[in-house]
């Protein structure tokens, strides 16, 4: 495979992932009530205690609805993480229908600091949801 073909197939991937989660959060206050969602991760199952992710979920349905505000509330990632699946997904859909790799060039410490801020936001997120239902 050559290189328009790989990252085809990558755009392709993600942009199928990225629309099936955004249509499982769009109807999940349809899907819930009829208990056809997911609760709970395998944290929360092993250990009884909320996952990194705990929340995202109804945060999409909120955001969805048009309510950023109980969609912090309910994950204050969450808002922030919706725009950029959107991003994610609008970028795929565009790379496909161009048929070219979009690309950003951002040199790798820029990547590291991106990597760090994210990882130490999820951090303080959870520890705070930890916090806020009990350890």
């Amino acid at each position: 495979m050559d290189a328009t073909r790989d990252s085809s197939a990558r755009d392709a991937t993600l942009l199928l992932g990225t629309c099936a989660w955004l249509i499982y959060t769009r109807l999940y206050f349809v899907l819930q009530p009829r208990h056809l969602t997911i609760d709970g991760g395998i944290v929360m199952w092993l250990f009884n205690k909320p996952d990194p992710a705990c929340g995202l979920t109804r945060t999409f349905a909120w955001m969805w609805r048009g309510d950023p505000i109980r969609a912090f509330l309910a994950y204050p990632l969450g808002p922030v993480a919706f725009v950029a699946v959107l991003a994610i997904a609008l970028y795929c859909a565009v790379a496909l229908v161009v048929r070219r790799r979009l690309s950003i060039n951002l040199g790798g410490a820029t990547w590291a600091w991106m990597f760090g801020l994210g990882t130490a936001a999820l951090g303080l997120n959870w520890a705070a949801k930890l916090l806020w239902l009990g350890m």
